[in-house]
């Protein structure tokens, strides 16, 4: 991650340096960017890069942390006002199917990059939508005079896992265009409902009653 260096410049400074950096890393394949590219559009030196960052992944690294910060920062803002599961679900979608063709490329570039550090720092951003699912669950379950106990703390835990599945799927279907976007959002929401009204009668083919 950045030195000691960048850290300690003013703000402005620091977000002109990694805004520069995302520019290159969102609009060129990450083996073709150069430190001295990244360099000479945030108007810096080379000597002056190795300064602030140790080689290029940690410029990377770091364009990376700024956007998941910013993520986190848009999905909390989604959390506060959402109404229900389907609604928190619904609205994170359309938030990354609305991102700019700067940020699709940006995001892009990242999946194409997923080192173990990386994707743990964009699951990161999407932790906090765990804990909106289980308020919610838990809401849910109470209005119908149901105690959480731990055991059914840990079914809502588990109800919350394949919430998140069905989300990131959507969203990668969504970003890698093998259906169209609208019936990508039609899939989910059938997939939602399943998961919120239960399996109904399909169950009994399972013998479950």
């Amino acid at each position: 991650m950045p030195t000691e260096n960048f850290k300690r410049l003013k703000t402005d400074r620091k977000n002109a340096i990694l805004k520069a950096a995302t520019r290159e890393f969102a609009t060129r394949e990450y083996a073709e960017v150069s430190v001295r590219d990244i360099a000479e559009r945030a108007d810096i030196s080379r000597g002056s890069f190795y300064l602030y960052f140790n080689d290029k992944e940690d410029c990377f690294l770091a364009v990376i942390d700024a956007y998941k910060s910013r993520i986190e920062n848009d999905l909390l803002n989604i959390y506060k006002k959402a109404t229900s599961i389907q609604d928190v679900v619904l609205q994170i979608f359309d938030y990354f199917t609305h991102l700019s063709s700067f940020e699709h490329g940006l995001f892009e570039k990242i999946s194409n990059n997923l080192s173990n550090e990386v994707q743990d720092m964009i699951l990161s951003a999407l932790e906090r939508f765990g804990g909106t699912i289980n308020e919610h669950l838990e809401e849910t379950l109470r209005n119908k005079n149901i105690e959480i106990t731990s055991e059914v703390r840990e079914q809502i835990n588990l109800r919350r896992e394949i919430i998140f599945s069905i989300l990131l799927a959507s969203i990668v279907e969504m970003t890698i265009g093998r259906i169209s976007l609208d019936e990508t959002r039609a899939n989910l929401i059938k997939k939602l409902d399943i998961i919120i009204e239960g399996f109904g009668d399909i169950n009994k083919l399972f013998g479950d009653n």
